[in-house]
């Protein structure tokens, strides 16, 4: 019995311990691709939010608390990341998710977050579908939509003379919104598509859906895929004999594309040399201090710039809890502009303990993100800019930044 007795001390003592441990922390998710058809994405993506997190614990936490991020993958796909995100809510408990990925995973997931007001805030999904939603004001990007993408890509590419373009376009919500958005910008600006071909993801061959888009000999075969079919798409387009220039969307600009087998080496430069492409820019405040952080931490890396998207996603969220005084989904949500929008005083990367500072006065904060203006509209979606970049000795080099 005595000893019956001192395990039950000991499990209330290690109990009360657990509780205090889990009560000096607060915990968001994050939902990402590390399997699946866009898996290469992932992890540059996480590092993003992962070093928000370091800085902001290295710098007090929140609410005088260590932040936790709790990871779990998508698995590319919208069933999985709509089991992840209940695991999550359900499981984890937190109040606020990260994610995801491609916007049919962030709808799909957001069937899930809206009834459990829980806020989330996809770095990446740029479908319009997305700002339509009835979301009760639960649902946040801090990437510029496929709108704004369609008209600098489409603009993009009359002044590379291409009056002529067939599309190749990833059959889900993501490729079919900025496919759109480029073929009525395009051809409102006088370009004619001659090919305008969806494909389903993670195919062994795409040889039919490229033969249609390069049958009618076009000045240029733009690619709105993600790297691993695309990097199919260009080797059975050279194969099959095309000979024009080619373009791409957001999901083509990283490391699986160049170098890759359409680009071997500056020694081997390839078909995709000198090709064009657009996407959204880090190109916010302290940019270069970022990107020295980053590379300190995570190495340098050759894709597209999401992790300053979720590097401010998770500095809003965390922002957001501060000035609300914690941690729920519908406190966050109340002061999520709060903290980003005008008017009050601008607050830039490496300022958290000055932000933190000044939310304690009880005066108004308004978080300058890596990524551009963090001013969310009325739907939860931000306006930046967008990034041209060119295949350039078979690397992935910026070019210019325009807005939309």
């Amino acid at each position: 019995m005595k000893r019956i007795i001192a395990l039950l001390i000991v499990g209330l003592v290690v109990g009360v311990g657990l509780a205090g441990i889990a009560e000096d922390t607060i915990k968001i998710g994050a939902l990402v691709p590390l399997t699946g058809a866009i898996a290469p994405y992932g992890p540059p993506i996480l590092d993003g939010a992962k070093l928000a997190v370091a800085q902001i614990n290295a710098a007090g936490g929140v609410l005088g608390k260590k932040l936790e991020l709790v990871i779990r993958d998508t698995g590319s796909s919208p069933d999985v990341g709509r089991d992840a995100a209940k695991k999550l809510i359900e499981i984890d408990r937190v109040p606020a998710i990260i994610g995801a990925y491609s916007s049919g995973v962030t709808l799909a997931v957001s069937s899930v977050t809206i009834p459990s007001d829980v806020v989330l805030v996809s770095p990446v999904s740029v479908s319009a579908a997305i700002a339509a939603l009835n979301d009760n004001d639960y649902v946040f990007c801090t990437i510029v939509s496929n709108e704004v993408q369609g008209r600098v890509l489409a603009r993009l590419a009359l002044l590379l003379n291409h009056s002529n373009v067939s599309v190749i376009f990833v059959n889900n919500a993501y490729g079919k919104d900025l496919a759109d958005g480029f073929k009525k910008n395009f051809e409102r600006f006088g370009g004619k598509v001659a090919a305008f071909v969806p494909y389903d993801q993670d195919k062994p061959s795409y040889r039919s859906e490229v033969e249609k888009a390069i049958a009618s000999n076009p000045d240029a075969l733009l690619l709105i895929s993600y790297a691993i079919d695309g990097r199919k798409q260009i080797v059975e387009a050279i194969e099959a004999g095309y000979q024009g220039k080619f373009l791409f969307g957001s999901s083509m600009a990283g490391s699986e594309v160049a170098p890759g087998p359409g680009c071997l080496s500056a020694d081997q430069p390839g078909p995709i040399e000198g090709a064009f492409g657009t996407a959204p820019a880090g190109t916010g405040f302290n940019v270069d201090q970022f990107d020295a952080a980053f590379k300190a931490k995570f190495g340098s890396v050759n894709c597209p710039p999401f992790y300053y998207q979720a590097y401010d996603a998770v500095i809003a969220v965390a922002l957001a809890i501060e000035r609300a005084g914690k941690a729920t989904g519908e406190a966050i949500r109340d002061n999520l502009r709060a903290v980003a929008n005008p008017s009050g005083e601008k607050v830039y990367y490496g300022e958290w303990a000055k932000a933190i500072s000044l939310l304690k006065e009880g005066k108004e904060i308004n978080y300058q993100g890596v990524s551009g203006d963090i001013d969310f509209n009325a739907t939860g979606g931000v306006t930046s800019k967008i990034q041209i970049w060119q295949v350039k000795d078979c690397q992935i080099v910026p070019v210019l930044t325009v807005s939309g």
